[in-house]
């Protein structure tokens, strides 16, 4: 098993940037090709929908801003979609 990391070793150690670069190419490798997001921007969006559509607490009654959060809290945690 060592022989064969150090005939490898030997290897890298005799290849040039470019030949190095020219095998990195080649050689595939295990990582995500793709970050799914798609969570997390339907949790933004559920967000910004409630806090673009809540009456603000200090420029409306105190009633009706306690309603619409209490409405927006039932369609999010009953998963209305967008």
């Amino acid at each position: 098993m060592n022989s064969i990391e150090e005939q490898l070793n030997e290897l890298i150690a005799n290849m040039t940037s470019e030949q190095i670069r020219k095998v990195m190419t080649k050689v595939k490798t295990n990582g995500p090709t793709k970050i799914d997001t798609s969570h997390r921007l339907r949790s933004n969006a559920i967000t910004n929908l409630y806090f673009k559509c809540a009456p603000l607490p200090y420029k409306s009654p105190y009633e009706e801003y306690r309603d619409h959060s209490d409405s927006i809290r039932e369609q999010v945690l009953s998963g209305v979609d967008l």
